[in-house]
C-alpha cells in the first residue's frame, strides 16, 4: 500500500508578493513528474532529470542587475536648489525695490513678479517626484504667467496704496486656488484620465492637505526663529552685545526659508510616515468629530431662534467644520457604521441652515452699511457653501429611496472643486472684483437716497482704490449739495485722519481780508469734537480754505467765513464767537458754475439783505425757520 502526503506550504508561498523586477539569482526549480491529475508529490517515485543545457558560445556574461531598484530616487538636492533660489530671487526683488533699482524700481512689474515667485515654486516643490516633469514644468508656467497677470491687475486696482488687506486676500485666494488645481492634476494624472475616480480624487485631497499642514508648521516654525520680531537674530543681539555680524541678517532670512519650504516637501514624500500619520489622524478627528459639530450645529440653530442672533463669523466657521467633517466620514466608502451614515444625513441638512444664518447675519450689516469687498467675499464664500449644502441634502433624499448610501456627493464634490477654482479666479480677476463691485453698490445706495451723513466718504478715498476714487469724483459733481461736498472735501484731503496741528489749520487757511488774521482760540480749538458744519481745513491736513471776516448778522462783530472747494463748486461755513469759543453758525453752498470762487478771491461780492421770504414757526417756544428748497435749475452769471 503507497501512501502520498502533501507537502505543507511554506510561509514564503503565504506571501502574495511579486518583485517589480526578477533579480534571476535564484536557482531554477527542478520539474516535476507527478502524473497528470494529481497535485500531489509522491516522495517514494522517482523524480526526471533536468535537461541538461545546450553548450553556449564562448561569450562573456551579461552583468547582475543592480540591486535596490525598487528604491525611489532622492529629490531632496533638486528641491534644496529651488528653494534656495526662490529665496534668493524674493530677497534680491525686495533689495531692488528698496535702492530703487530695476525690477524692483517698476511697481507693476515688482507686483507680477513678486506674486509668480512666491507661488508658482511652490507647485514645482510639491510635484517634483511624483508628476512628470514635463507636465510639471508646463503646468507650473502657465500657473506663473496667470499669478503674473493676477499680479498686474492687483497694482492697477489698488492704484498704487499701501492696501494690507487687499494683498492678502489676493494670496488667500491663490493660495486656495493652486491647491484645488493640484489636487486635480494628480488625480487625472493618476488614473491617467481628465475625470478620475473619487477614491482617488478623496486621497490625494487629504494627501495633498496633510503634507500642506506639515509644510505650514515647518515653514511657520522657521519664520518664528529667523524673520519674526523675536526671532533668534534678534535675541542673539538682545542677549549678546558681541554679536554683531558683518552682514545683514536679513540676507538669510528669505534663503533660508527657501530652504526650510524645501526640505518640508522633500520630507513629506510619498514613503513619508509623517504625512500618513496626519492623514489617518485628520481622518479619524473629523470623523469622530462629527456628531459633536451636528450638536455645536444644533445649539447655534436653537441660540439664534430662541435667544440671541449667531454672528456670521461663528456660522461660517461652524458651517466649515461641518463640511470637512462630513467629507472625511464619507471618503468613499460602501461599508461604514450606522452612526456615520446618521450624522451624515442630519448634517446634509444642518448645513444649509447654518449658511441661511450666516447669510441673514450678513444680509443685517450690507442694509446698515452697505458692501465692502470683505462682505463680497464673505457672500461668494456663502454662495459656495450653500451649493454644497444643497448638493448634500439632494444626496441624502436619494439615498433614502436606495442606493450607495450618500453617493450622490461623488458628484458634488469634483464640480464644487471646479466651482471654487472658477470663483477664486473671478474675484482676483476684473470679472467680479470685489473692491469694484463694493464700491458700485455703495455709490448706488448713496445716488438711492441713504443719509450723507452716516455715508463713509474716507473708505472710498481708504479702500476703494482706483474705483473709489472715481467713485468720489463723480459724487463730486453731484447734483446734492451735502453729497458733492462730502465727496469733494474727501477726494482733496490728504491721506490720514489724524487732526492736524495748530500751526497746520494755520497753513491751511488762507486769509484773504486785509489787515486780519486768525485768533489763536480758532487754531487750538478741538474742532474734532464738534462734528456737522465744522469746514474741514480745521479737522484735515492739507486740506486748503478762504478766510473772509466779515459781519454777516449785523451785530457789530465780525465772523469768519470760510470757503472750501473748487472753482466750479464751493461750499461756505460761517464761524462765530460765543462765549469764548468759536462755533458754525451758517452755511453756504454754490451751484455749479465756473468762475464763482476767482470771484471770490477777486473780491468780486458783497453782502446784502435776505430777500423776504418764509415766516418761521414758534413751537412750544422753540422757533423753526423754513428753509425754501432751491429751483431746480439756477441761471449761472454771464461771464462779461
Amino acid at each position: 500500500m503507497r501512501f502520498s502526503f502533501r507537502r505543507p506550504p511554506r510561509w514564503i508561498d503565504t506571501l502574495d508578493w511579486t518583485p517589480e523586477r526578477p533579480f534571476g539569482w535564484e536557482p531554477q526549480a527542478q520539474a516535476n513528474t507527478a502524473r497528470p491529475g494529481n497535485d500531489d508529490i509522491g516522495w517514494d517515485e522517482p523524480r526526471a532529470e533536468a535537461p541538461k543545457p545546450a553548450p553556449q558560445p564562448d561569450v562573456a556574461p551579461d552583468p547582475p542587475p543592480a540591486a535596490n531598484l525598487n528604491r525611489a530616487p532622492s529629490w531632496l538636492a533638486p528641491r534644496l536648489a529651488i528653494g534656495l533660489a526662490q529665496g534668493l530671487g524674493l530677497f534680491l526683488l525686495i533689495q531692488a525695490r528698496a535702492h530703487g533699482l530695476w525690477p524692483g524700481s517698476d511697481p507693476w512689474l515688482f507686483a507680477a513678479l513678486s506674486l509668480a515667485g512666491l507661488f508658482a515654486p511652490l507647485l514645482v516643490l510639491e510635484g517634483l517626484g511624483d508628476i512628470a516633469l514635463p507636465a510639471l514644468l508646463l503646468w507650473s508656467a502657465i500657473a506663473a504667467a496667470i499669478l503674473a497677470s493676477l499680479g498686474l491687475y492687483h497694482h492697477w486696482r489698488i492704484q498704487g496704496q499701501d492696501q494690507g488687506y487687499a494683498g492678502l486676500a489676493l494670496a488667500a485666494t491663490t493660495a486656495v486656488m493652486l491647491t484645488i488645481a493640484q489636487c486635480l492634476l494628480r488625480a487625472g494624472l493618476r488614473d491617467r484620465k481628465l475625470l478620475a475616480a473619487y477614491p482617488t480624487y478623496f486621497d490625494t485631497a487629504w494627501t495633498l492637505a496633510a503634507r500642506l499642514f506639515i509644510w505650514a508648521v515647518v515653514t511657520g516654525t522657521a519664520w518664528a526663529l529667523l524673520g519674526s520680531g523675536n526671532s533668534l537674530f534678534n535675541w542673539l543681539r538682545a542677549h549678546d552685545p558681541g554679536f554683531r555680524p558683518h552682514f545683514d541678517p536679513a540676507l538669510l532670512i528669505l534663503p533660508l526659508m527657501g530652504l526650510a519650504s524645501a526640505a518640508a516637501f522633500d520630507m513629506t514624500s510619498a514613503r513619508s510616515w509623517s504625512r500618513r500619520f496626519v492623514r489617518k489622524a485628520a481622518l479619524a478627528c473629523f470623523t469622530l468629530a462629527l456628531p459633536l459639530l451636528i450638536l455645536a450645529a444644533a445649539a447655534l440653530l436653537v441660540r439664534h431662534l430662541l435667544a440671541l442672533p449667531v454672528s456670521l463669523a461663528m456660522a461660517l466657521g461652524c458651517a466649515a467644520l461641518l463640511l470637512a467633517a462630513l467629507n472625511a466620514s464619507y471618503r468613499g466608502e460602501p461599508n461604514r457604521g450606522g452612526w456615520r451614515k446618521a450624522s451624515e444625513f442630519i448634517a446634509s441638512f444642518l448645513l444649509p441652515a447654518l449658511v441661511a444664518v450666516a447669510a441673514l447675519a450678513l444680509a443685517a450689516r450690507i442694509n446698515a452699511l452697505g458692501w465692502t469687498a470683505v462682505r463680497v467675499y464673505a457672500a461668494a464664500v456663502l454662495a459656495l457653501l450653500a451649493l454644497y449644502g444643497l448638493g448634500a441634502g439632494g444626496a441624502a433624499l436619494i439615498s433614502i429611496g436606495g442606493g450607495r448610501w450618500m453617493q450622490r456627493l461623488e458628484v458634488v464634490n469634483p464640480a464644487l472643486a471646479l466651482l471654487v477654482i472658477a470663483a477664486c479666479l473671478a474675484l482676483s480677476s476684473p470679472l467680479a472684483d470685489p473692491l469694484k463691485l463694493a464700491v458700485t453698490a455703495q455709490q448706488a445706495r448713496l445716488n438711492k437716497g441713504a443719509d450723507p451723513t452716516s455715508f463713509d466718504f474716507a473708505w472710498l478715498r481708504r479702500d476703494g482704490g482706483r474705483f473709489g476714487a472715481a467713485a468720489l469724483a463723480d459724487l463730486a459733481a453731484a447734483p446734492e449739495p451735502d453729497i458733492a461736498r462730502a465727496a469733494a472735501v474727501t477726494l482733496s484731503a490728504a491721506p490720514g485722519s489724524d487732526a492736524p496741528p495748530p500751526t497746520q489749520i494755520g497753513a491751511n487757511i488762507t486769509v484773504r481780508t486785509p489787515g486780519a488774521r486768525l485768533p489763536d482760540a480758532l487754531l487750538h480749538q478741538d474742532w474734532a469734537a464738534l462734528g456737522e458744519g465744522v469746514p474741514p481745513c480745521l479737522t484735515k491736513p492739507a486740506l486748503a480754505c478762504d478766510a473772509w471776516f466779515l459781519d454777516l448778522d449785523h451785530d457789530g462783530a465780525r465772523e469768519i467765513l470760510l470757503v472750501y472747494g473748487n472753482d466750479t463748486r464751493w461750499w461756505a461755513s460761517v464761524l462765530k464767537l460765543a462765549d469764548g469759543a468759536w462755533r458754525p453758525a451758517a452755511s453756504f453752498a454754490s451751484p455749479r458754475c465756473h468762475g464763482l470762487l476767482t470771484a471770490l478771491r477777486e473780491g468780486r461780492f458783497s453782502d446784502v439783505d435776505p430777500l423776504p421770504g418764509w415766516r418761521d414757526l414758534l413751537v412750544a417756544g422753540l422757533r423753526i425757520t423754513a428753509k425754501p428748497t432751491p429751483p431746480a435749475d439756477l441761471p449761472c452769471p454771464s461771464s462779461n
